[in-house]
């Protein structure tokens, strides 16, 4: 399908049963990436990434640098190791591995792994840190924020079959998954479960996923203790605590053709306490003109349900408004922008994106100042962002 990924599979991890390699494989991936934020009080982040800067121009959001190593020993058996370093949410750049998993062909067609793996919640998950493997400067915001748990520890299955032209893979998962929490605490996945699969026939590819977990959040920050002091017992466990239910579904298309790209993904977190319920669409397209590729991109979130409705939250609702504010990252934006592959593996992109956030919404944006502070939604802000990609 894309020419773009044949570079960047080199840097994927690969079922055992896939074509012959060396006993040793390295490879590599980069992004060095900047975005500026045309507001004086919001400051753009990728929520669950990254920590929001101080300034107007941030190359948290997607600057990146990943190595990976791969062993094969024997005919049926892999172990991979990708170290990732990028801006955490608690503003450090430290190394963790975001792959660690050995992996056995137990037949032809049916593959098990174990260890540090990709969270398969999103169409294009198991690259979503390959940056020059995707058209845009990041995938979509409004989908790929809903959940940013991007990897777990635990077992999956890759179970493929083919159909005359139609090749169609069965992927069950389970396991946990743990991320910092801007401010402090972190936020956990337990009794992760969930099942993708993946349907590839010619120049269409089609994703369908669904999981469920419990889902925890441990808010430590002195501000947010501050914040919830006066709230009573029973709303300061809906906003911080352990153990709620949770689901994640998407569904997801890609076409191309070698001219034309489009691709286009709808997915839904819910959630019982600790975060809001809410839904996702994009829809982009792009045209290769050689060696660049202009494309377009339209993408909405709306929130389904707050983190506590106002009706709940009795005399406190005015406080708990507040919070579920700082929490929604509803918005519509539509993004125009450019890719220019230099050279074979490496490529510059450009895109401007036009923003407006709902109202009792912050959108994908973080207050520079008190996060919650009045007169911070229901804003038009335009970002610009920036980057070059590299595989090696």
């Amino acid at each position: 399908m894309s020419k773009w990924p044949l570079a960047a599979l080199a840097v994927l991890a690969l079922p055992a049963a896939a074509q012959p390699a060396p006993d040793w494989q390295f490879s590599g991936f980069a992004t060095l990436g900047a975005v500026y934020t045309r507001s004086d009080d919001l400051q753009f982040a990728r929520v669950g990434i990254d920590a929001p800067g101080g300034n107007r121009v941030d190359t948290g959001p997607d600057s990146v640098l990943g190595l990976q190593a791969g062993l094969r020993f024997g005919e049926r058996s892999n172990a991979v190791l990708q170290i990732v370093t990028r801006e955490t949410q608690r503003g450090d750049h430290r190394p963790r591995p975001a792959l660690a998993f050995v992996s056995h062909a137990l037949t032809p067609a049916l593959t098990v792994r174990a260890g540090r793996l990709r969270s398969p919640f999103f169409m294009l998950s198991d690259s979503v840190d390959i940056n020059y493997s995707h058209a845009w400067v990041r995938p979509p915001v409004e989908v790929y924020g809903l959940n940013p748990f991007s990897d777990l520890d635990g077992i999956d299955l890759l179970h493929r079959k083919t159909y005359g032209d139609t090749h169609i893979e069965f992927h069950p998962y389970l396991g946990r998954s743990k991320i910092p929490v801007i401010g402090g605490g972190d936020a956990e996945l337990s009794r992760l479960l969930g099942l993708n699969v993946t349907v590839e026939f010619g120049e269409f590819s089609l994703s369908l996923g669904h999981a469920t977990a419990d889902l925890s959040v441990r808010r430590s920050s002195q501000g947010f203790r501050d914040f919830v002091a006066p709230l009573p017992i029973e709303l300061q466990d809906r906003l911080s605590g352990s153990d709620a239910r949770a689901s994640f579904s998407s569904i997801g298309l890609q076409w191309d053709d070698g001219r034309w790209r489009f691709s286009a993904e709808l997915a839904r977190n819910t959630a019982k306490a600790f975060s809001n319920s809410a839904s996702g669409a994009y829809a982009s397209l792009g045209r290769r003109i050689g060696n660049f590729m202009p494309y377009v991109t339209l993408a909405r979130q709306r929130e389904d349900e707050p983190v506590i409705r106002p009706e709940e939250a009795g005399i406190h609702a005015p406080r708990i408004a507040l919070f579920n504010r700082s929490r929604n990252q509803s918005q519509r934006s539509a993004t125009a922008g450019l890719r220019w592959d230099f050279t074979s593996e490496a490529a510059f992109k450009a895109e401007l994106s036009h923003v407006r956030t709902d109202r009792g919404a912050y959108g994908t944006f973080i207050a520079r100042g008190d996060p919650f502070a009045p007169g911070l939604d229901h804003r038009v802000i335009n970002v610009l962002s920036v980057s070059v990609d590299v595989v090696f």
